[in-house]
């Protein structure tokens, strides 16, 4: 210090005035460098907050589709079971209908077959080994 306060002394005044304005300078951009570093520091931690946010909503979105395209795929197998039912039941009751309409033709009525107990039904059901 000592040895800068003697090369202060043997220096001019402009030579002064030029040091301390190079050293104001040099401060100033240092100080303006600290401020900006801090400032980037501000962004990035903000930047890296809303990142892990879009993280766990984007995470929490593709769970709700995976459990979407679950419940559809589940839907489609119930909707491929039960319309595979119906076929079997109309098949079923257009054999039951043929049926009926065969022991109709099959069968013979009496004139009085209305005065009597026996119904087309029950001669359906006896035909039909019901």
């Amino acid at each position: 210090r000592r040895v800068r306060e003697a090369v202060v002394s043997t220096q001019s005044t402009g030579e002064r005035d030029s040091l301390f304005i190079q050293q104001k300078m040099e401060s100033e951009t240092s100080q303006k460098l600290v401020y900006e570093n801090e400032e980037l520091r501000k962004q990035h931690a903000l930047l890296n907050s809303r990142h892990e946010s879009m993280v766990r909503s984007l995470r929490a979105e593709t769970k709700i589709k995976m459990d979407l395209f679950s419940a559809l795929g589940d839907a489609r197998r119930q909707t491929e079971e039960l319309s595979h039912k119906f076929e079997q039941k109309h098949k079923e009751h257009e054999l039951l209908k043929q049926r009926f309409a065969e022991a109709m033709a099959v069968s013979t009525f009496p004139t009085s077959s209305f005065v009597t107990s026996t119904t087309a039904s029950d001669t359906f059901y006896s035909a039909n080994g019901f």
